[in-house]
């Protein structure tokens, strides 16, 4: 028996990451069709965020999905769900496991409203061969939605422990737990990533997920680990045997494998995907310049007028004092032309808005954080690894509008914000200064080591303002501007 596994495909299912010409080795579609024909097909969440697909697909009102459909042509088993999965709420999420031939499995998701047909845990057989699968869902999704309408997220540890104590009871050749979760040695109350947790309850696999990371297999004790990427460009193959024998790899989608029949029907049913496309060309703007993102270091070393626009914005909308904004890994500069795909690309999530009231103090605790992004290393900056644990993590990086600031790199971490100015007061000497600070929901959960931000008082709430939309409005003009840039200025040696 083989046994594929899949996750955070963001619903990327055609051979494009929007933003290059041509096809590339990437996309469900082709993925899937290399899947041996009655093997099993598991996944392990996000498709509901992340690509343009998606995007159109829900503002348009499309029934069913798209990747709903896709997973089914592919003949998809098992769904776990990952933390995008619960943005837009229960009903949406309904909608789409309701889609779905395969079953949603999760140990740690209480449904309160039973509509969703979550199971704790399910036993596939197929060519002789018993799989014992369970799965949870990252504890996190209670920081960033905690609020969803008939759902609750308990310990995902616990919730496993039970469920490796319940498959003692039923019979099995194979036990596979899939998280969607990965490594890592978060604090606080609530942990983000708990997979070296759940490697020790006794599961024969940990099919992990979320930090689109590629984790070759390897053993930790008696279970096999592994991570197979995102947005479908590998998949996790395990090859099992009756007698007990296995082995595993990761396998990497190609643009050049044909489709199979089922994804072909597909592929010429989704109408979404040629719609999704052709809108993402389109020109809908233009900019008297360059709105600026210089890439990982130079953008943090000089400031980003990309960045600035989306402080405005931010600003605009909330009246703030100061505004904070990061940039997306993939990092695209817009204007002379303003192309819808090259704005997705800068801001790729439907964050919210949340205005908060700070000290000054607190608002550079918060500063030191993002300050921490560059190392200097033999005279030159380098990003952190603190920020790169297997992906960059340039998205938790921070510029600020609304103030004048400077970051010197080479001082040790948590002084390094040197220079903290507002209106000509000195924030540094007057610390206890109330400031109104406007921030994206994701950041305002304290996610990235920002906790700072958790612990402010919430001003208003801006849930209603999606600000991947108001940034497609604010560009949907010929008469942008290119804003002045923040009094912005960095320090990383001679």
């Amino acid at each position: 028996m083989k046994v594929y596994f899949t996750s955070d495909t963001h619903s990327y299912i055609l051979p494009t990451d929007y933003l290059h010409p041509g096809k590339m080795d990437m996309g469900y579609a082709h993925l899937a069709s290399a899947f041996t024909p009655g093997s099993v097909v598991l996944d392990g969440g996000d498709v509901l965020q992340g690509s343009p697909l998606i995007r159109y697909a829900l503002k348009s009102g499309s029934h069913p999905l798209p990747p709903s459909l896709a997973f089914n042509a592919a003949g998809l088993d098992v769904y776990v769900p990952g933390n995008h999965d619960f943005d837009f709420g229960y009903d949406v999420l309904s909608r789409f496991l309701a889609e779905l031939d395969a079953r949603a499995v999760s140990a740690n998701i209480e449904d309160e409203r039973g509509e969703l047909g979550i199971e704790r845990h399910v036993v596939i057989e197929r060519a002789g061969i018993r799989l014992f699968i369970t799965g949870a869902v990252t504890d996190y999704v209670n920081i960033w939605n905690p609020k969803i309408g008939g759902l609750r997220i308990t310990d995902s540890v616990e919730a496993l422990s039970r469920e490796a104590e319940a498959m003692k009871a039923v019979p099995h050749d194979f036990s596979i737990c899939i998280y969607h979760g990965g490594f890592g040695d978060e604090r606080g109350d609530v942990k983000e990533n708990r997979a070296d947790e759940i490697a020790r309850l006794g599961f024969d696999y940990l099919l992990t997920a979320h930090q689109h990371q590629l984790i070759e297999p390897h053993a930790i004790g008696n279970t096999i680990v592994l991570q197979a990427g995102y947005r479908a460009e590998w998949a996790a193959e395990l090859d099992l045997s009756a007698d007990g024998t296995h082995s595993e790899r990761l396998v990497r989608c190609s643009c050049s494998t044909p489709l199979s029949a089922s994804m072909k029907d597909f592929i010429e049913k989704c109408s979404d995907a040629d719609e999704s496309i052709r809108s993402l060309s389109s020109v809908i703007g233009k900019v008297d310049g360059i709105l600026e993102d210089r890439g990982y270091v130079e953008s943090a070393l000089n400031g980003s007028t990309l960045a600035d626009f989306i402080n405005d914005i931010q600003l605009r909308l909330t009246g703030a004092d100061v505004s904070v904004a990061s940039l997306a890994n993939n990092f695209t500069s817009i204007g002379p032309d303003v192309i819808l795909s090259d704005v997705l690309a800068s801001y790729p999530f439907s964050n919210s808005l949340v205005l908060l009231r700070m000290k000054a103090s607190d608002l550079r605790e918060a500063m030191e954080r993002s300050a921490e992004y560059i190392d200097v290393v033999d005279g030159h900056p380098v990003v952190s690894p603190s920020f790169a644990p297997g992906k960059n993590e340039r998205y938790n990086f921070d510029f600020f509008r609304g103030l004048s600031y400077t970051f010197d790199y080479t001082k040790d971490k948590g002084g390094r914000v040197v220079r903290m100015m507002r209106d000509g007061v000195d924030l540094l000497s007057f610390p206890d200064t109330i400031l109104a600070v406007a921030v994206n929901s994701y950041r305002a959960t304290g996610t990235g080591r920002y906790g700072a931000y958790k612990k402010a008082e919430v001003i208003r709430n801006y849930s209603s303002e999606d600000m991947q939309q108001l940034l497609i409005d604010a560009l949907s003009s010929y008469s942008v501007k290119v804003p002045v840039p923040t009094d912005f200025s960095s320090v990383a040696g001679s």
